[in-house]
């Protein structure tokens, strides 16, 4: 099962990734209760929270989300790549700050910053995810730790904001790669096109369909 959340207010998705005897939460950018409202819903119970990349905007809810978990009794780790660990922990704040400021939006840093936790598990290419079927994806350019969740059986890819439908992630930041992205996404459209891609931000799409379009960008 994937389910898509559409959080905060410039449209992020949260993706709950659930199956038997496993539940992955990623890129809880925002509305904690929201979120907690629906895997209640389901009777869900998170094994862990992987984060596709440091930005504020996929990780905002996790302070809160935390503090909800551990009121009940139980912990979950975090996850994101060891090469955006400085958004996290001790760092978080000059990181997020840095990069908001960056892009002329700390209107948006200062709205939704809560300090962040230092990741429990740090991730790197190739990585199995701890629960699930799920297999790491360094996908470096929209920051340098960017990664992606791939299921090859499922033929599913959460991309976060590597790769939208008819787009890519931003390469404006200070730790954002052009070049890199370029790699990335020549890595990616190597899956079988039947892959359903479930991006950061924006409508699903399929690695066929973006391999038709991105030569064009």
């Amino acid at each position: 099962m994937v389910e898509r959340l559409t959080v905060g207010p410039i449209g992020e998705n949260a993706y709950v990734l659930a199956g038997e005897g496993y539940c992955v939460l990623v890129d809880p950018g925002a509305d904690a209760s929201r979120i907690l409202s629906f895997l209640d819903s389901r009777g869900l119970k998170p094994d862990l929270i992987v984060a596709t990349h440091g930005h504020l905007d996929h990780s905002a809810a996790i302070p809160e989300l935390l503090a909800a978990w551990q009121a009940r009794g139980f912990a979950v780790p975090l996850a994101a790549h060891a090469a955006d660990a400085d958004y996290f922990g001790e760092k978080g704040e000059e990181t997020n700050r840095s990069l908001f400021a960056a892009i002329r939006a700390l209107g948006y840093f200062n709205a939704y910053w809560r300090a962040l936790p230092a990741p429990d598990i740090l991730l790197n290419d190739g990585d199995s995810l701890s629960v699930g079927p799920f297999r790491v994806v360094h996908s470096p350019g929209h920051t340098r730790g960017s990664i992606c969740l791939y299921d090859e059986a499922a033929a599913i890819l959460v991309s976060g904001d590597t790769l939208f439908r008819d787009g890519v992630g931003r390469t404006d930041g200070p730790d954002s790669d052009g070049v890199a992205l370029e790699a990335s996404l020549s890595r990616l459209l190597k899956l079988p096109p039947g892959t359903q891609v479930f991006p950061g931000h924006g409508e699903g799409t399929t690695i066929g369909r973006e391999s038709g379009i991105l030569p064009r960008l």
